[in-house]
This record gives C-alpha cells, structure tokens and sequence, in this order.
C-alpha cells in the first residue's frame, strides 16, 4: 500500500516499510536521483514520486507517496510477444528502485499486489509479434496490474516494435477465385487503465511502433472451352505483408499455365520493410489467363498496410475469375479500454490500418 495520507502522524517505521530500510535508518537517503542505466534504463528517477532530491526532507514529504519500480524491457536486444505483468509475476528483470542502492528491498518482499505501488515500464530494443490475429502483438502490459497500481509504460527512442507481416494468399488453381491474403498482427497493448487511474504511455522521438503488412490476395484463374481442347490458367500467389516476422508468399495455382510464387514480405528492423511482391499471372494460349498475385502491405504502401488484391483470372465465353482480398493491416497501438482509460503522449511513429482508415491507435480492442 501506499503511504498513508497526512491526518495523523507518521513515523518512521511506516515509511521504512513501504520504501525500503535506508542505509544507517539515514532518512537522507530517500533524498536522492536514483539513474543507474542497467537498473532504471534512462530514467531519471526518486524511489517515489514527488519526493524533493535536494535540501532538506521531512516526514510531512512521505504522505500519500509510493515506492517506484521500473520493470526492465530494455536490457534485452530483441524479444517476441512479451508481456510486462507475466514478467512481474515471474520476477523477470523487477528493479525497485533504491534497492541496488542500498535498501535491498525486492520483488520478493513486495509480492504480486501492486496496490499503491508506480510501476514503469521501459521498452526499448525491438519486439516482434506472431501471424494469425489482428489482435496477437508483440508487446503488452498484461491486464493483471492489482486495482490501485500506477503504470506508466515510457517507450524509449531506440524502440521498435512490430506487427507481424500476414501471409500471401495462394493463387487459384486453374479456374477459380484466389485465395485471401492473412491480415497483420499488431504492435503494441495497453490492458490496464480506468477513467479514474489513467495508465500514461510516453513514446519518445525516434520509437517506431508499426502494426503488420496484409498479404496479397491471390490471383484468379481463367478457363476456356472448345469443342475439342480446353485450356486453363492459375493464378499467382499474393505477396506477403511486412513486419516482424513477415509474411510469406502465397503459393501459385498448379493447373495449366503456371503464373509465379508470391514473394515474401520484407523483415522490418531499425526502419519498416517493404511489402513482398506478388507472383506474375499466367498466359495459356491467349485463351485463358490467370491474375496477377497481389502485392503485401507495407508502412508507406499505396494502401498503407492492407495487402492488394489479387487481379482477376479471365477465359473463353466472356467467364471470369476474381482475385483474392488483400489482407487487413495490423494497428500500431491496441487499447482494451476507451480512450479516457489512457493519457497517450506520442512523438514517435505510430502506424497501423491503410490509406483511408488510419488504424494508428484503436480502443476498445482485444489483445492477445
């Protein structure tokens, strides 16, 4: 719990007990910047907010205050589909602040209830996520914060933290309508917030936060039919979308004249990638003709991060195959919460969605 709020007097015991026993019971040290980069990753910090780091300090200073802890997300280079609660209950990278400087007080000592307790998260290195779902991202706060907590989750410049690109839909075989490119994962989940204890989200200058590319849709296969021959053609496969990881190509149709295997996409790392490209149509005697593998999606894509469609495959008689649908793009920030859940101060780059509906940041969203 936090200390209490003033009204009555406070001693030094209840203060020792929720900040950590100071060396010698000086309470001067409580009187001091803690910014020891392999603890506290750039942060600047007092072991609780509010407390003054120069001249003089008095019990009338404790009331109401909490003891800081920065969860560190920074240490690491690279590191897929995290969670910081998860990492809090496992006690993974838990630095409290004070403690390597002398209070020794620990995760252990604290437990998992977090009430009244500031917890800081801080992300930096790259974060990939996984295929499969709009909401899958590559790094979370988790929803298990104790009521009472204060999160405040700081993205640092050196951060970027990706979607994953979807996979490239396969081309028709022969005759028929290619297959739908898989949409992007996302970035970035905030899971924890209320309208009354907003969890703060700083993205500093530089960070980049990019949902996932779409794939391709695949293209559309044609056939003709003559009295005494037919003749068919498949469609190519649609490129993969952009992220990290990305996305695979789309496999090409294997009836008839072959059109080609969608590319994959590109692997984004200190910037975004481009999108894969999709696999050429298919010519089978100027008679029937398969469609063209849409490209994946990408940051700066003509529709922004949905995947293209597949183009359409055509035959005798008029007859025609539609391509498949280019794969939604992943979000850059998903919210569980409405916006009034979370106080959001962004100067990186966020992206997410496509040229018409910029899905930058979405609330009221799953995460997984």
């Amino acid at each position: 719990m936090a200390i209490k709020a003033s009204g009555t007097s406070l001693s030094f015991t209840e203060i020792r007990n929720e900040l950590g026993e100071p060396p010698s019971n000086n309470i001067g040290f409580y009187r001091q910047t803690f910014n020891t980069i392999a603890q506290y990753g750039g942060l600047s910090l007092a072991i609780a907010d509010g407390l003054p780091t120069s001249g003089q300090i008095k019990f009338s200073d404790f009331y109401g205050k909490r003891l800081n802890i920065v969860m560190d997300h920074f240490s690491s280079s690279s590191a897929s589909r995290v969670s910081s609660r998860d990492n809090y209950e496992a006690n993974t990278n838990v630095n409290v602040v004070g403690s390597a400087e002398g209070t020794n007080l620990t995760k252990g000592d604290i437990g998992n209830n977090t009430s009244g307790k500031k917890v800081y998260v801080r992300v930096s290195g790259t974060f990939q996520s996984a295929s499969g779902a709009k909401d899958k991202v590559a790094f979370r706060t988790g929803s298990g914060w104790t009521a009472g907590t204060k999160l405040q989750v700081d993205i640092a410049s050196g951060a970027r933290i990706y979607g994953a690109g979807g996979r490239g839909g396969n081309g028709a075989n022969g005759a028929g309508v290619g297959g739908n490119g898989e949409g992007g994962s996302s970035a970035l989940g905030i899971e924890f917030g209320t309208s009354s204890n907003k969890t703060v989200v700083n993205v500093a200058s530089g960070a980049i936060i990019y949902g996932g590319g779409g794939g391709g849709g695949g293209g559309g296969g044609g056939f003709d039919y003559d009295k005494n021959s037919s003749r068919s053609a498949s469609g190519g496969g649609g490129g993969g979308g952009a992220g990290r990881p990305a996305g695979n190509g789309g496999a090409r149709g294997t009836s008839g004249a072959l059109g080609g295997n969608g590319a994959a996409g590109g692997t984004s790392g200190n910037s975004g990638a481009g999108g894969g490209e999709g696999g050429g149509g298919s010519n089978n005697g100027n008679e029937a003709y398969g469609g063209a593998g849409g490209d994946g999606g990408w940051h700066n894509g003509g529709l922004g991060f949905d995947g293209y469609n597949g183009g359409t495959g055509f035959g005798g008689e008029g007859s025609s195959s539609s391509g498949g649908s280019g794969g939604e793009g992943g979000t850059g920030i998903r919210v569980t919460g409405a916006s009034n859940t979370v106080t959001l101060t962004n100067n990186g780059d966020v992206r997410g969605g496509n040229a018409l509906n910029n899905d930058q940041i979405a609330y009221n969203v799953s995460v997984n």
